[in-house]
């Protein structure tokens, strides 16, 4: 799942439940959640299985997705003042567990070492996300649309 759909969801569960020792944590699983939908590949192409990670598409496509995703933050902090950090925690911790696949997607492709093992986490996180494709964007765009009308009635 993009980055800007974790944090709308991060977003719709600080509205929802305004209590930041339930928002956050919950945030946070929602991640994981999410994941198991059949959602985007980000433009990573997989040849003969080996992932190339941090291609030019990659990159543009990261770099707009978190720039879209700041200013979406910035839009529900002007949206809702008095919501604005824990909407803004939740955001964050929503999207927090994909930071794990940078470690992994530097190690493999700039320092060209042998493949790191993948800890429990990053398992679990591989394992929930079994269907990365380009069709999956049209999931991730209902999911855009939904979340998006549920924060425009808060």
């Amino acid at each position: 799942m993009t980055g800007i759909n974790h944090g709308m969801t991060g977003a719709v569960i600080a509205l929802s439940l305004k209590n930041p020792a339930v928002a956050v944590p919950l945030s946070l699983i929602s991640h994981f959640a999410q994941d198991t939908l059949p959602h985007w590949n980000y433009g990573v192409s997989r040849d003969h299985g080996k992932t190339e990670f941090f291609n030019h598409k990659f990159n543009l496509t990261l770099l707009a997705d978190f720039l879209l995703s700041i200013i979406l933050m910035v839009i529900l902090a002007i949206m809702f003042p008095s919501q604005k950090w824990l909407i803004w925690f939740c955001m964050i911790a929503a999207a927090a567990p994909d930071l794990m696949w940078a470690y992994y997607r530097l190690y493999l492709e700039h320092m060209k070492k042998k493949v790191p093992k993948l800890d429990l986490l990053a398992k679990f996180h591989a394992r929930v996300q079994w269907s990365q494709t380009s069709k999956g964007l049209y999931i991730e765009l209902l999911w855009f649309i939904l979340t998006g009308i549920i924060i425009l009635h808060h």
